[in-house]
């Protein structure tokens, strides 16, 4: 249910910043690939799907509200010379990114950066589930294979506040597809 509500917030979010920049240019996407936890040793490498929007409010601002769906994956780690495996972990994550780049003009390849602040809701056996603020940053490329449809490579860190001092900081590589709408 958790899904589908941070899934219908985005949607909305999306709908709201169009109608406030009614000519903007804007997109719907989706991606996949690879959540590479940085520097904690009790997970392993996992995977993260999620959805986004973009709405260009200038020719090289854009406002990217997204869900985001990450996986940890299990580790094998030695307790007392005893081999054990711990079990990885979900972060689900709603946030909104900054996206500061190269889209307007003829160039059918656009380079951009993003930053952006993000909510994330931490499950994990053993530990108690957490709801933590977080920040992301990351650099991308977007190849316009048509006029309304890309293809999309980003690298973004996410970096996530924990109780207590600490925080989760994952690497994540991920590929995916936007559809655009709006003026060409």
């Amino acid at each position: 249910m958790r899904k589908i509500t941070y899934l219908g917030m985005a949607v909305l979010l999306l709908f709201c910043l169009t109608s406030a920049v009614s000519a903007a240019k804007f997109s719907i996407g989706a991606f996949g690939g690879m959540n590479i936890p940085i520097i904690q040793e009790d997970v392993g490498n996992g995977t993260v799907f999620g959805v986004k929007g973009r709405v260009m409010v200038m020719p090289f601002l854009g406002l990217e509200p997204n869900f985001v769906m990450s996986k940890y994956g299990d580790k094998d780690i030695d307790v007392l010379e005893q081999p054990m495996t711990r079990k990885g972990g979900d972060i689900n994550s709603f946030g909104l990114d900054a996206v500061l780049g190269t889209f307007g003009g003829f160039s059918k390849v656009h380079f951009y950066g993003m930053a952006g602040v993000n909510t994330n809701s931490m499950k994990r056996d053993g530990i108690p589930d957490q709801t933590r603020l977080g920040v992301s940053i990351g650099t991308g490329v977007e190849f316009m294979a048509m006029d309304m449809l890309s293809i999309e490579v980003r690298a973004r860190v996410h970096s996530i506040s924990l109780e207590g001092g600490g925080g989760r900081d994952n690497v994540e590589l991920t590929g995916g597809l936007n559809y655009y709408f709006g003026p060409k």
